[in-house]
């Protein structure tokens, strides 16, 4: 995922976040939340990716001898 997609997906989730306060129905604010908290999970989920780097080692090539 690029820098752009999560600014863009952190936005939504911000937005949606302030729908939902805005909202008057309660049914109308949990699907608010519940897109923010979607967002946010798409959000976190790059961050994480990002800062978990596992390097695996390249197997050694082992030849066959016969």
């Amino acid at each position: 995922m690029s820098d752009n997609d999560t600014k863009y997906y952190r936005q939504r989730a911000i937005e949606e976040r302030a729908l939902a306060l805005k909202s008057e129905r309660r049914n109308v604010a949990e699907i608010h939340e519940e897109l923010a908290r979607q967002y946010q999970a798409l959000v976190d989920q790059a961050e994480l990716r990002s800062t978990l780097r596992i390097a695996v080692p390249a197997r050694e090539r082992h030849s066959a001898e016969v």
